[in-house]
């Protein structure tokens, strides 16, 4: 698997005040086939567990869209058919 390390995107106002102290570094990844074969064991094997907050039909993708933008998403936004 490749990695980047990027810098987390500079905030401002209130967000930035409250961000500030907090302290992460993104990576970026470009999974091979493998990796993901990897992270579907760990998931079958409930090693790994992804966090859903939301399932939404697919007709509501516009809600779907502002719940991911509005910041407060704990978790996953899913569109099913």
């Amino acid at each position: 698997m490749s990695a980047e390390r990027r810098r987390p995107p500079r905030r401002t106002g209130r967000q930035g005040a409250r961000r500030a102290r907090d302290r992460h570094v993104e990576y970026y990844l470009e999974p091979t086939q493998a990796d993901m074969a990897g992270l579907a064991g760990l998931v079958e094997r409930g090693s790994l567990r992804p966090v859903v907050q939301e399932l939404l039909p697919l007709s509501d993708a516009a809600k779907a869209h502002e719940l991911s933008e509005s910041g407060r998403v704990r978790g996953k936004v899913v569109l099913v058919p």
